[in-house]
């Protein structure tokens, strides 16, 4: 763990109205800067729920932050403590975590005569706006030092031929091998540096870049890297093109797997070395602002492998699900594991609704050629699971069934060779026995996280065999003790949390065929790196049409 210290903070505008995923990325970002730029991460002490299926359930569980005044009173009506959602315990051990309601309290402690933290910590208006802007904690910690800086622009917004990377200390060592004397006093080295006329090649790591903040499909390159004087203003005379995507895997045609690549030579501005400026780092709070929902795409490149795989600890191990996401998953994955007999299953995440609207869904938005598309990547799935389950098990038993057999076959001749008193002729060793049990066949039932309204669709889904969340949930069988409802009825009544719950069920598929351009998906994507499974085995919907 980081030696944090309690008198410099990291504050974020959290995007409490767009719904757990999102802000799940906003988390894994924020607390990979914390943990590079060693600061105390400051998250929200409640979160929005989007979605009520009873409301009266939720005014017992959910604290209501809307009252019936507001016109979207049925959205975002209801706040429920982050703790029930993501393990913050668990993150603590990797980085220092409190939440505004703990930031509060802590300046209290600090600093009594703060006379109007008591009333925003009652207040869950009041704690709403500092985690949704920031810029108003100014007003109850007055005594501390405050800046904002707009992370959107900084990682989004640089000027053609500049990439962002986590550090550049990587490569201002590659142009230090440059210097005749790199071994002089450190203010000779750096005044050097900025000498240099040298373009060196350098490597750099990264994730596709795609909007779904999917990390499990990764590339490196190589790129032209400019002498160090010309990262902070771009001379014109070394022109600039476009850069080119190409592809990871040209022979794959699906996910759109490909990156930028930049052929001609590029300025660097890294992200540690940007927040380690006096200005910037002696503050004590400081606020990170950006645009809505555009803040969780990808932040930066990484100089250094062993960079992006640290990236790759806080997406994929430090943060965690709350054991009431946990509790429910477990119920569900029970109920589905029953309905499969155990069998792997196909697995499927199918975004209506708003993308529906944007005009995201291509042919699919007409329900039958939606069933047509889930129809044949059905048979194309399962022809995919004979041939490189079903069929490799029967090749590689009926190898060894040849081996064993040829073996037999000399020692047999062996022994009916020898004569008393010869030296035995030399036989090779036994093969090894074939201990792999058979794979069972792929169930006929698959599951389906959707967001889809229309029953007669839903209804479709289920005569082919599909299964949803709410399927498994009202589905009774006999040895069922008590029904979900009556003993855990307060996580059976918000979207947000069941999403969690649909994303990982879609992370146990055999295979998993997702929504293009879904942030919901790409949490999919990285809990099955998590696991160690095949980016390979994943799909779009829209491959199918």
């Amino acid at each position: 763990p980081q030696d944090t210290h309690h008198d410099r903070f990291l504050v974020l505008d959290f995007l409490l109205f767009l719904g757990l995923n999102n802000l799940r990325y906003e988390i894994e970002h924020h607390a990979y800067y914390a943990y590079l730029l060693n600061r105390t991460l400051v998250v929200p002490t409640y979160l929005h729920m989007r979605e009520c299926y009873q409301p009266g359930l939720c005014a017992i569980e959910g604290h209501r932050v809307k009252d019936s005044s507001d016109g979207n009173v049925a959205r975002n009506s209801w706040a429920m403590p982050i703790t029930n959602f993501f393990d913050l315990a668990h993150l603590s051990k990797y980085v220092k975590v409190i939440t505004m309601s703990e930031f509060l309290q802590l300046q209290l402690d600090r600093n009594p005569t703060l006379s109007d933290i008591p009333a925003a910590l009652a207040s869950y208006q009041v704690l709403d706006e500092l985690t949704s802007s920031g810029q108003s904690l100014e007003r109850y910690v007055p005594d501390l030092t405050f800046q904002t800086v707009n992370m959107y622009n900084y990682l989004h917004e640089q000027p053609s031929g500049v990439l962002n990377i986590d550090d550049t200390a990587p490569i201002v060592d590659l142009f230090r091998t440059r210097l005749p004397n790199p071994d002089a006093s450190p203010e000779d080295v750096e005044r050097n540096l900025l000498k240099l006329d040298d373009i060196v090649e350098a490597p750099i790591w990264g994730y596709i870049d795609l909007p779904n903040m999917a990390i499990d499909q990764e590339y490196n390159m190589t790129v032209q890297v400019l002498p160090p004087r010309e990262w902070s203003v771009r001379d014109a005379k070394y022109g600039w093109v476009e850069p080119d995507w190409v592809s990871v895997d040209a022979e794959r045609k699906s996910r759109k797997a490909s990156y930028p690549h930049f052929s001609s030579p590029v300025a660097v501005t890294g992200l540690r070395q940007r927040f380690s400026t006096p200005d910037l780092h002696n503050t004590q709070i400081l606020h990170l602002s950006g645009r809505a929902h555009r803040f969780g795409v990808h932040p930066v490149r990484f100089s250094t492998l062993e960079g992006r795989k640290m990236y790759d600890n806080v997406v994929l191990n430090w943060l965690r699900y709350a054991k009431p996401v946990w509790n429910t998953y477990e119920y569900i994955k029970g109920k589905m594991d029953r309905k499969t007999e155990g069998r792997p299953y196909l697995a499927f995440h199918i975004r209506r609704t708003d993308f529906f609207e944007y005009g995201w869904v291509g042919a699919t938005g007409d329900p039958n050629k939606l069933i047509e598309t889930y129809e044949r990547a059905i048979a194309d799935l399962t022809t995919k699971y004979k041939t490189m389950v079903l069929d490799k098990w029967d090749a590689a038993h009926q190898d060894a069934a040849r081996l064993l057999a040829e073996w037999e076959t000399a020692v047999s001749l062996a022994q009916n060779n020898t004569q008393p008193g010869d030296k035995p002729i030399p036989t090779p060793s036994r093969p090894p026995a074939f201990d792999i049990p058979s794979p069972l066949p792929l169930s006929p039932y698959t599951f389906i996280a959707t967001d889809e309204e229309d029953p007669d669709i839903i209804s479709r889904f289920n005569a082919l065999n599909g299964t949803t969340l709410f399927n498994l949930f009202t589905e009774r069988q006999d040895g069922d003790k008590e029904s979900f409802y009556d003993g855990n009825y307060q996580l059976t009544v918000f979207g947000d949390l069941l999403g969690m719950v649909d994303q990982l069920i879609c992370r146990d598929g055999w295979w998993f065929v997702g929504t293009h351009m879904s942030s919901f998906t790409g949490g999919i994507f990285n809990l099955r790196k998590g696991l160690g499974l095949d980016d390979t085995m994943t799909r779009y919907i829209s491959d199918y049409q």
